[in-house]
């Protein structure tokens, strides 16, 4: 049971004010109970403490607890806490910047991680579970400014990956083959040292079980891993060009087998739930679909843009928590993990009926998805992506 969901709007957290903040974890030996935390079961309080007469104790998977922090920016801290047993500690701050240390000891332990905050003011301090069926226990922790003076500091959750092209410019990760295939061959994506462009309806590529024509980069075969053994940072500056009814997949995170993990939508049809949900009126709903770790499909509005418009994309996956961020809004949940996960991104143009949602066009045939955008009046769908960067590194 979540008792408080994990979905914060980033222009709250991360709204500024003129003076520093102290960085203070409160009720940080779990002495007053659930006081400051929210948490995410199975998650309870126990008797066996490092320090005082209570401990946080995580049973199992997705169990998590959090609590936001306010901080200075662009500020060295230090995340410490005693452990005992085998999980996570971390920080969040919803806008990209994600530091993390894993555990795995039989006494209690300092562990720390040390972090260097961002442009924002806030962020969550976060403890969980590491999937494994024993429990595991946290008690004293404290976020103090400056570098680790003792404990383990391992680096569990720094990115990786090469030249990862934070800032302009296109990460050579991507584009040199080293992490990345490219489904779509002709006309290639790159368009210059700063932008990549994703034209499925000139690429037209297919694939067996797919539900429409493709332009995209993917994970190669060989680099895939679990989504819990996996930390990866996604972000673009997203713009979209699509005929009114058009619908996309700008990013997903792809099982083994068919089946998808997590994915980000623009979308001109009558599916219910978000901000718009009216088909092929020109306004296109930008949401996301995550896999909960009981199967089961949750989504999101992130918001709306309209053909032309562009927006900044964000995609976490830390460890298991995927967190995607755009036009202003966050939503993230832990989700179900699989051996060979990965993650692709571009435009995956859906031959789909914007008004019945209903799938037009046959699986693997491409002359005819060609007949299917043709009646549906899909001229358009180019997504055009800068400012690309994707960090990765696996345990």
């Amino acid at each position: 049971m979540v008792k408080y969901k994990k979905l914060l709007i980033c222009s709250a957290i991360a709204a500024s004010t003129s003076f520093a903040h102290a960085a203070t974890i409160d009720n940080s030996g779990f002495e007053d109970g659930w006081s400051d935390w929210n948490e995410t079961e199975p998650a309870a309080l126990s008797s066996d403490a490092y320090k005082g007469s209570k401990s946080l104790k995580i049973q199992g998977s997705p169990g998590r607890v959090y609590q936001n922090v306010d901080v200075d920016r662009n500020t060295q801290y230090t995340l410490s806490a005693y452990v005992l047993g085998k999980g996570q500690i971390g920080i969040n701050d919803l806008n990209g910047l994600f530091k993390s240390e894993k555990f795995n000891v039989s006494s209690w332990t300092k562990v720390s991680k040390t972090f260097t905050t961002a442009s924002t003011n806030s962020l969550q301090v976060f403890a969980k579970h590491d999937n494994s069926s024993n429990d595991v226990r946290f008690d004293s922790f404290s976020l103090t400014k400056g570098s680790s003076s003792g404990g383990g500091d391992s680096g569990g959750g720094d990115t990786g990956g090469g030249d990862t092209g934070s800032g302009s410019g296109i990460a050579s990760n991507i584009t040199n083959g080293s992490i990345f295939d490219l489904e779509g061959n002709d006309p290639h994506p790159l368009v210059n040292s700063d932008t990549l462009e994703f034209v499925p309806l000139e690429a037209r590529h297919i694939t067996p079980n797919g539900n429409g024509w493709r332009h995209e980069y993917k994970v190669k075969e060989s680099a895939r891993v679990a989504m819990t053994e996996t930390y990866e940072v996604f972000e673009a500056t997203v713009k979209v060009e699509m005929s009114d009814g058009g619908k996309t997949i700008i990013s997903q995170h792809h099982a083994s087998d068919t089946g998808t993990i997590s994915k980000v939508y623009v979308s001109d049809t009558d599916e219910s739930g978000f901000d718009d949900s009216v088909a092929d009126n020109g306004i296109f709903d930008v949401y996301v679909r995550l896999r909960n770790t009981n199967g089961k499909e949750e989504k999101h509005a992130l918001g709306t843009i309209k053909s032309g418009g562009s927006f900044n994309l964000k995609v976490v996956n830390n460890y298991g928590d995927v967190d995607v961020a755009a036009l202003g809004t966050t939503f993230g949940i832990p989700v179900e993990d699989d051996s060979e996960s990965y993650f692709k991104f571009g435009n995956y143009l859906q031959s789909q009926d914007p008004y019945t949602l209903d799938e037009c066009g046959e699986s693997g045939n491409s002359d005819s998805f060609k007949e299917c955008f043709k009646d549906l009046g899909i001229t358009k769908a180019k997504v055009t992506m800068t400012n690309v960067s994707y960090t990765r590194k696996t345990n």
